[in-house]
Parts: structure tokens; C-alpha cells; sequence
């Protein structure tokens, strides 16, 4: 089956280990993309990038907002879709609507609706200055437009939860079904079982306002427990003036030493509110529990009072309390990490290889043709 990939952005974050797997699963395929990272996990594939590439720091991804639509409804014209049999989208925002052929089936492999477009505004401009947040509403507000003009470009919606199908058919009226994404359940397993338990609390994240973390570093600042943050982002430097003398930032970690340290922490602490969560569930294959916003992603994932602990609230108090409690908890090791198999690595492969050859087996549809 030939198959062709297309990807929002490639950076180091959850969706680009899902990408990873794509990349494991049809090697051969050639991967679209806006923007690129340059790390060495990547080196060798076929990635195509934008002519943006090189031009914008990582860290900047999102300046170009209002190029990135435009640049999506030209890149169909660009890709040779000759016996193509099959487009797969992985996306959050943009590579959802491109437009492949009528002869091509697409499959969405959809994160969420875009959050800056949908539900979360206020906070994606906050990130701008001040002088350009009215014009920036307005690119937003027409990035929306042209994402409802492109809701019929899939013919399948794959969500990765139950919590982000509903948000699908309330952003597009359209059902999907749920694979959820890859874990690598068996090296934070074998991780796990080697690993002596730590006295130190546990979270990695981008330090990014929307993430929360200030609700952890807060929360152990006043408890005086010990907390290790791994991670970067525009938020580290606030982050750090809040914290106190327990917290310690290590910046960016490798997968090696996430293994290690998420193997040896007394829990892990999640405060976002998140589509899934991959990071989570590495921490319950490594049989460590979980503290977590009780909705979301974590909520389906993470069994309140036997694999972790729940708080309802995104606030400093809530995540104390949740902290007390799980402090009370006689924890059982092996029931944590056999409730992380139903994520693994086989389980999403199977699961979208299946969902990936029916759709592709149904040959041509009409397929309603979206107008910029």
C-alpha cells in the first residue's frame, strides 16, 4: 500500500512520537510537514519541509500563522499522487485539510481541533505582543473559517481519545473512532522493574502557560516535597522564580534519562488539561502512579484511587489535596503497569493498520471539494 504522510510540525512532543510509528509502519512513505526540527531521530526519512525551513527558529513555529493556510492549499498541487493509495494526516491544525486527489482516500489522525481556533484563543494570543493581538484574532477567526470549509477533506476521523472524539463531532459534526496512541509501554515496564523507588516527585512537560506546570512547582513548594521538572519552554524562567528550594529544572532530558527518572519517582504529576497524555502512561508501564486532572485525556487513562489519583480542578489547593492523598495509598506496582498494555505500541499499530487497509480497500469517493 502506498501511502503518504502528512504532519503539522515536527518538533519533539507527543504527536511526533506517533509520527515516529507512522514513519516505522510505512517507511517508504514521504512525509509533508511545515516545519521541521533538525534532531537525529529524523535523519534519513523523507521529509519534505516547507520553504520556510531554516528560515524560522523552532521555538517561533507559530509566527508564521498566517502563511501556514495558504501554504497547505498549494502543497496538494505539489505532491505527485501517482498510485497513491492511501493519505494519512497527522494533525492537530493544518495538514487535516489538505486536499488530496478524489481517488485518494484520507485518513485523519486528529490530536484535537485547533485549539488556538477553538477553545482556547485568549491564551494562544497571549503569547504575541499586545500591538499584534487584533490582527492575529482575525487570522484566527479566518484559519477557522477555511478549517470548517475543509471538514469533509477526511473520510475517516481517527481521535485519540474518547475525550477528543466528542470534541470532533462538536467542531465538525463528524463521528470517529478512537486508537489511542502509541506507548512505549515495555521499556518503561523493563525500566520500572529495575529501578529502586525515589523520594522525588516526577513531571515533564512543555513549560508553556497552558500546560500548568506552576501548579505542580507550586503545590511541592508549599508541601517542601521534592520535584523534578524536565522540560523547556517560554515559561522556565517565571517557573523558577516561583519555585522553591525542593523544585529542581532539568531542561531538556533525554529518552534515556526520562526512562531512569520516571522509573524512579515516587509519582508522576500531570496538572494539564490534555487530549491524552502519552507521558502519563510511560509512567504507569513503569508502575509508578499518576496524579492528574480527573477530565481529559488522563481521565480514561488513569484509574483514581487504584492507578493514580484524580483532582478536578486546576488550581494549587486541588493538587495538594490530590498529593495527600496519594501519599496515603498503598500502591500495587503490578496492577499499575498492566493497566498501561491497552496503549502500546502493538495495540496502536494493529489498530490503525486495520482502520488504515479497510479505507483504503473502499477505492474512490466523491469527495466534496472546499473553497479557500
Amino acid at each position: 500500500m502506498k501511502v503518504v504522510i502528512a504532519h503539522d510540525f515536527i518538533r519533539h512532543g507527543g504527536a511526533d512520537k506517533v509520527l515516529e510509528h507512522l514513519h516505522a509502519m510505512w517507511p517508504e512513505a514521504p512525509i509533508y510537514t511545515l516545519l521541521a526540527e533538525d534532531r537525529p531521530q529524523y535523519e534519513g526519512w523523507p521529509i519534505h519541509s516547507s520553504w520556510l525551513q531554516g528560515k524560522v527558529p523552532p521555538e517561533r513555529y507559530r509566527w508564521p500563522l498566517p502563511l501556514f493556510q495558504g501554504m497547505v492549499d498549494r502543497l496538494s498541487k505539489k505532491i505527485d499522487w501517482t498510485d497513491v493509495d492511501l493519505l494519512i494526516s497527522s494533525s492537530v491544525s493544518f495538514m487535516k485539510n489538505l486536499q488530496a486527489p478524489a481517488h485518494v482516500p484520507h485518513l485523519s489522525y486528529i490530536y484535537r481541533p485547533a485549539m488556538f481556533a477553538y477553545d482556547r484563543q485568549d491564551m494562544f494570543l497571549s503569547g504575541y505582543p499586545a500591538a499584534l493581538r487584533p490582527i492575529l484574532r482575525g487570522v484566527v477567526n479566518r484559519f477557522k473559517r477555511w478549517d470548517q470549509q475543509h471538514a469533509d477533506n477526511p473520510d475517516l476521523y481517527v481521535s485519540i481519545s474518547d475525550y477528543v472524539a466528542d470534541m470532533v463531532q462538536r467542531a465538525y459534526d463528524k463521528p470517529s473512532k478512537v486508537v489511542y496512541p502509541p506507548v512505549e509501554t515495555a521499556a518503561y515496564r523493563e525500566a520500572g522493574l529495575q529501578a529502586e523507588d525515589g523520594d522525588y516527585y516526577f513531571t515533564a512537560l512543555r513549560l508553556e502557560g497552558y500546560k500548568r506546570v506552576d501548579i505542580a512547582v507550586e503545590a511541592c513548594t508549599r508541601l517542601g516535597l521534592p520535584l523534578k521538572v524536565a522540560g523547556t519552554g517560554p515559561m522556565r524562567e517565571a517557573l523558577e522564580k516561583m519555585a522553591g528550594p525542593t523544585v529542581e529544572f532539568l531542561g531538556f532530558v533525554s529518552d534515556e534519562d526520562m526512562l531512569r527518572l520516571v522509573a524512579g519517582c515516587k509519582a508522576f504529576l500531570f496538572p494539564p488539561e490534555e487530549d491524552f497524555g502519552i507521558a502519563p502512561v510511560e509512567a504507569l508501564a513503569a508502575g509508578r502512579p499518576a496524579i492528574t486532572l480527573g477530565f481529559s485525556g488522563p481521565g480514561e487513562t488513569v484509574q483514581d484511587g487504584v492507578t493514580g489519583v484524580h483532582f478536578t480542578e486546576q488550581t494549587v489547593d486541588a493538587m495538594e489535596a490530590a498529593m495527600r492523598r496519594a501519599e496515603e495509598i498503598q500502591w500495587d506496582r503490578d496492577v499499575i503497569r498492566a493497566s498501561a498494555e491497552r496503549f502500546s505500541v502493538d495495540a496502536f499499530r494493529n489498530g490503525l493498520r486495520a482502520l488504515a487497509e479497510e479505507l483504503a480497500a473502499q477505492g474512490p469517493r466523491s469527495r466534496t471539494i472546499a473553497s479557500s
